[in-house]
């Protein structure tokens, strides 16, 4: 009869409850702290699960006095090993490259072409932006006076919200890594056909 209740209680115990997604938002105190926006998210989404500073440190895979340094900013989070990020991206459920732009490793800038905020593509996409009988006129003159890269964002949520493409496409960062694949592959192809030209060759 033990045995009994004992598995009636064992089917009674609630679920773990699942690992929720990071918010996308900031300890604003940790924000301004040296440890910047990658702490703060690391900060936030530990509060957002209930999770100490150990606790955090602990699903990580880093030591909490590690996490410190980089708080304090005392170690440079622009410096964060390949590692760290990926443990950061694993943990925010993020991909690895948002851990990179928080941690300043890279700049949003360097995710696109180089004359992707020229004024020669800006311009007539802004143009076509404020002739738009529904859009238009929520360009105020201090968003058409903006700088580039404001321009560039008024511009790109407004292919978002209406599905038209006023700018170059950017080069997709999972294409060129299939793309890249693709091409190592077909290297190695050939460099084993040459090989067994020559050695067939030399025999």
């Amino acid at each position: 009869m033990a045995r009994k209740n004992n598995s009636m209680n064992a089917t009674t115990h609630e679920a773990p409850a699942p690992i929720t997604h990071w918010s996308g938002n900031f300890d604003k105190t940790q924000a301004h702290r040296p440890g910047g926006l990658l702490m703060a998210a690391l900060v936030q989404c530990a509060s957002e699960r209930g999770q100490s500073m150990h606790e955090m440190a602990e699903a990580i895979g880093y030591s909490y006095p590690y996490l410190n340094l980089l708080i304090a900013g005392t170690r440079r989070v622009d410096q964060i090993s390949d590692d760290f990020a990926q443990a950061c991206a694993l943990y925010l459920r993020v991909p690895r490259m948002t851990v990179l732009q928080l941690a300043g490793r890279i700049r949003p800038q360097d995710l696109f072409e180089p004359d992707l905020f020229h004024a020669r593509a800006l311009e007539p996409a802004m143009r076509f932006v404020a002739e738009d009988i529904m859009w238009g006129h929520l360009l105020t003159a201090e968003l058409r006076a903006s700088k580039a890269e404001t321009q560039y964002c008024i511009v790109k949520l407004y292919e978002a919200a209406t599905g038209k493409t006023l700018l170059p496409m950017e080069l997709q960062a999972r294409t060129l890594a299939r793309e890249v694949h693709a091409m190592k592959r077909q290297l190695v192809k050939r460099r084993a056909a040459l090989k067994r030209t020559q050695d067939s060759t030399a025999n």
